[in-house]
């Protein structure tokens, strides 16, 4: 009996706890669905957790907190429930507590204090749960940034509490994060803090196309398509972003938000390097806020500003001298091109980028290209004087006197400058005024500069002979780009260049276009080909204006100069010339040239009989690479003249579209116009895939030429030397027969190069035989590289995913799959070795 009632007491015990289990979820179901209704079906819920939240006096209230992706969620405690308050994660501003039942969250707009359910030794309800989980939740926005940097005020008590959070605090390793630093989860963060729509596009481009190409500036020209609140939320992924490294927007009109939002960014990011903001239109006031920004930033990390373009004037030349002045790490590269400066905001500017001791070691590039400067800029001779890194120095167009500047530059700039352009500047027009030393003792004492621009400065004839003698005694750089275009050189030039260019040996590129040299050009031209050191040369519109009787000459030293053996000129460029028939003979001895890889002849109006001529070279001449044919008065007959041609020949790359020559045909000839441009183009694409030509190729088409030309005078000089010996039969015997003997060298020296061709040629080409073998062992390392390769991934998966790749089955099918994919094509190593890199060296050995 006694049993019985106790097996019914059990019995009632157990469905009573039962049926409070099955309450129990019934009503925990019903709060989920509530909580999923109220918040909507697509936000995910990391976490909840059921709080008391603190209200006037000690009066408290059942809450549910809510952490989703981006928002902290407060809803009230019945079913169904309703929405009290939200806030964005980084709207927190602040977290406190000071015992593990406590802890308060502070906004922007108010704080938040709440009491857990629990009692404080019940660790899952317990505040260093919580506020453990709201760390781990904004760093999953964050990875890469300490919580301190996000939340400024965090203060736990005691202090051993500080632990347990120490894991969520540190930032995590970068290798392990999303790509680009976890862009696409702050995009979307940022996207929900402004009430933009989050745009997939967005996310695809950086987590794609930036990734794959490492690109660390974020250039918003690739989002201007959306509109300007987009571009908003683009800037602000930046502020804890440390992917990127810097921001540029140029040649746009950004919303007054988006500039704020820059601004923001500049004042908060301790990663952002360079920030380039060219032609948006920004006033001076613009660069006061900027100033403030970078200022109030404790831990500024810009290294480049580039203002170029925008309107500033010397207000905002002045504003910007402060963070100039006071950022510790110095600048990279300043540039304010065209921005309405003086010599009033430079001086100002000049005077801090002297004051911060930084930047002497960190400047390697300074433009002020297109303000007006004038002469008084103390400042920034003061600021070149000094022993500096400058590698980069752009004064164009800046009205400043040349005289004045390179006493700086000879004793700060001789080391370190690479590029200077001081192009369209003057010198002084005092009368009796010399040139200064320094002009002269800094081209010979400079170390490393490589392009010099002096273009459209009305060169005085002392100024270009200190130039040129200058150049001509540095022995220190070698490889100079020299830009004298546009200086009205004239005759009196013409002597100066004649005289002292063939010494200067630092040369490698040298501009004399458009100098009026008029006939004193053809004896430049001489002087010239006397330097072996110039590789490339400009003569644009240099015989536009000349006398047509003296062109004929200039074209003969011209054609002499690239006929010279030991003059190996690779770039020509005889652009805007309007030469029409007088190009002619050039191009008729292009074919014999040897060393021209790139030629621009476009503005010349040739015509289809310069296009034949031209057709004619290119069967002959197997080193042309590039050659530029527009505006030459072509039609589509000279064109399938040239394809013709290009179809023997194996060497030339490029010829970029002839829009103005083919533009009138467009619209006539659709069809053919199209036929034409495809060929060309194919055949040009046949010509980049590195083809070989066939064995000795190369030699018959210059022994071709030269039965048409040198053959010729060989035969013309024969015949007047036997000539000569029938009018002198009476002279000595000896002299006779030695003669006669000369005459029979000249004869077989026509077979000469056929013979010494055969003596070298056989069918085993050992290049050929050596690059199989090469093919043959690279094959082999390749092979291992990656077994080794492959053998060290399945490893790391395994370690990483012990639990999927453990299984021995899996890992053979993985194996498996791997190996097909990570074979390299025999064919492909062939055609790489043999036909590209092969081919371009047996094409040079010929």
């Amino acid at each position: 009996m006694y049993t019985n009632e106790m097996m019914n007491h059990i019995d009632q015990y157990l469905r009573r706890i039962i049926e409070l289990q099955i309450r129990d979820v019934v009503k925990k179901s019903k709060d989920e669905e509530s909580v999923k209704s109220i918040l909507g079906r697509h936000t995910k819920i990391l976490v909840k957790y059921m709080v008391k939240l603190e209200t006037k006096g000690d009066k408290t209230e059942n809450r549910v907190l809510v952490f989703t992706p981006v928002r902290v969620y407060l809803l009230s405690a019945k079913v169904p429930t309703k929405i009290e308050c939200h806030f964005h994660y980084l709207d927190i501003v602040g977290v406190e507590s000071k015992k593990s039942t406590h802890f308060s969250i502070i906004t922007s707009d108010r704080p938040y204090s709440f009491a857990t359910t629990g009692d404080a030794g019940n660790f899952s309800s317990n505040a260093d749960v919580i506020l453990t989980d709201l760390a781990s939740a904004i760093k999953q926005i964050f990875p890469t940034v300490p919580l301190k940097y996000i939340i400024k005020k965090i203060d736990i008590q005691p202090p051993e509490r500080e632990t347990i959070f120490s894991e969520e605090f540190r930032p995590s390793d970068p290798r392990n994060v999303g790509p680009c630093g976890g862009f696409s989860a702050q995009y979307a963060c940022m996207c929900d803090f402004h009430g933009v729509p989050y745009r997939e596009e967005v996310a695809w481009d950086v987590d794609t196309i930036y990734l794959s190409h490492d690109t660390r500036l974020l250039n918003l020209r690739d989002f201007d398509h959306l509109e300007p609140k987009d571009l908003m939320a683009i800037v602000s992924a930046l502020e804890y972003n440390t992917f990127f490294r810097g921001l540029k927007v140029a040649h746009m009109r950004l919303s007054h938000e988006t500039l704020e939002r820059i601004l923001h960014v500049l004042r908060r990011s301790m990663w952002l390097e360079e920030l380039h903001l060219e032609a948006l239109g920004l006033r001076w006031d613009f660069l006061s806020k900027l100033s403030t920004s970078v200022i109030s930033n404790n831990s500024p990390a810009i290294r480049t500003i580039d203002l170029s373009h925008n309107i500033i004037e010397d207000k905002g030349a002045i504003h910007l001298s402060g963070p100039i002045a006071k950022v510790s790490k110095g600048l990279c590269k300043l540039a304010l091109a065209h921005c309405g400066l003086t010599s009033k905001g430079v001086n100002q500017m000049s005077h801090s980028l002297s004051l911060n001791q930084s930047i002497s070691n960190s400047l390697t590039f300074l433009d002020l290209s297109g303000n007006s400067l004038k002469d008084d800029i103390t400042n920034l001779h003061n600021f070149l004087a000094q022993p500096n890194v400058l590698e980069h120095l752009d004064l164009a167009s800046t009205d400043i006197t040349l005289e004045n500047l390179f006493g700086a530059l000879l004793r700060g700039c001789a080391t370190h400058l690479s590029h200077l352009n001081v192009s369209h500047n003057s010198f002084s027009t005092k009368k009796g005024k010399e040139i200064p030393p320094s002009f002269k003792q800094f081209f010979t004492s400079t170390l490393s500069l490589k392009h010099l621009n002096i273009a459209g400065c009305k060169l005085p004839m002392e100024a270009l002979k200190n130039l040129l003698l200058g150049l001509a005694c540095n022995e220190s750089t070698a490889g100079l780009y020299l830009d004298l275009s546009s200086n009205t050189l004239g005759a009196q030039g013409a002597h100066v260049l004649e005289s002292c260019i063939h010494g200067v040996r630092v040369l490698q590129s040298l501009d004399i276009s458009d100098n009026n040299l008029d006939a004193e050009l053809a004896s430049v031209l001489t002087a010239i080909s006397k330097n072996p050191s110039i590789r490339t040369l400009h003569l644009c519109r240099s015989l536009t204006g000349m006398k047509p009787k003296h062109i004929p000459t200039v074209m003969d030293a011209l054609v002499n100069l690239i006929q010279k053996d030991d003059f190996p000129l690779e770039e020509l460029v005889l652009s805007e010339n309007k030469l029409k028939h007088d190009l002619h003979d050039f191009i008729n001895a292009l074919g014999s040239n040897q060393s021209l890889q790139k030629l621009d002849i476009s503005g010349n109006y040739m015509g289809d009989v310069g296009a034949r001529l031209l057709a004619k070279a290119l069967q002959i001449n197997n080193r042309l690479r590039t050659i530029y044919l527009d505006k030459n008065s072509v039609t589509l007959q000279g064109y399938a003249d040239i394809v013709y041609a290009l179809e023997h020949n194996h060497s030339m790359r490029t010829i970029p579209f002839p829009v103005f020559d083919i533009a009138p045909h467009l619209k006539n000839h659709p069809d053919k116009t199209d036929a034409v441009m495809r060929k060309m183009q194919e055949l040009l694409q046949r010509n980049c895939n590195g083809l070989k030509r066939a064995n000795g190729q190369g030699f018959r088409l210059q022994h071709g030429f030269m039965l048409s030309s040198t053959h010729q005078l060989v035969d013309k000089l024969v015949a007047e030397t036997q000539d000569t010996i029938s009018l002198a039969k009476g002279g000595g015997t000896d002299n006779v027969s030695a003669v006669q003997r000369l005459i029979t060298d000249a004869e077989n020296c026509k077979q000469l190069m056929p013979k010494l061709q055969e003596a070298v040629r056989n069918d085993g080409h050992p290049i050929e035989m050596k690059l199989t073998r090469v093919a043959s062992e690279l094959s082999y390392t390749i092979k291992s590289y990656l077994e080794e390769t492959l053998e060290t991934m399945i490893r790391t998966g395994v370690e990483q995913c012990p639990k999927t790749l453990g299984n021995q089955i899996v890992i053979q099918d993985l194996r498996k799959a791997l190996n097909d994919r990570l074979q390299i094509p025999d064919d492909f190593l062939q055609n790489c070795l043999l036909n590209n890199a092969g081919s371009e060296i047996m094409n040079k050995v010929g």
